[in-house]
């Protein structure tokens, strides 16, 4: 399994757009294949910062996304949005504990 966590800072202005806009993303990338979950959480403080979390069944079902229609649309609109750029961080999770 992969686990990926997304880090987002997104401009004060930007944030109902990108909050409009996000669960396109979130729908469509729960029904795909490799998805076992994708979630968005929004800080408890600062009301601009989200992490998105996501896991996958493998690195392919990753890759896979990340040629989606849906998530490549994402990113060229959300480009703009963000006070700082995306801070994505990737685990391998070789067992349950």
């Amino acid at each position: 399994m992969v686990v990926i966590h997304a880090y987002l800072h997104v401009l004060p202005e930007k944030r109902e757009l990108f909050l409009d806009h996000v669960q396109d993303l979130i729908t469509n990338s729960k029904a795909e294949e490799g998805n076992i979950t994708y979630h968005l959480y929004e800080d408890t403080e600062e009301k601009t910062k989200f992490v998105m979390v996501e896991e996958w069944r493998d690195e392919a079902a990753v890759e896979f996304h990340n040629q989606t229609e849906h998530f490549k649309n994402f990113g060229a609109r959300a480009g703009d949005w963000f006070a700082t750029p995306p801070e994505v961080q990737q685990f391998a999770v070789s067992r349950k504990y």
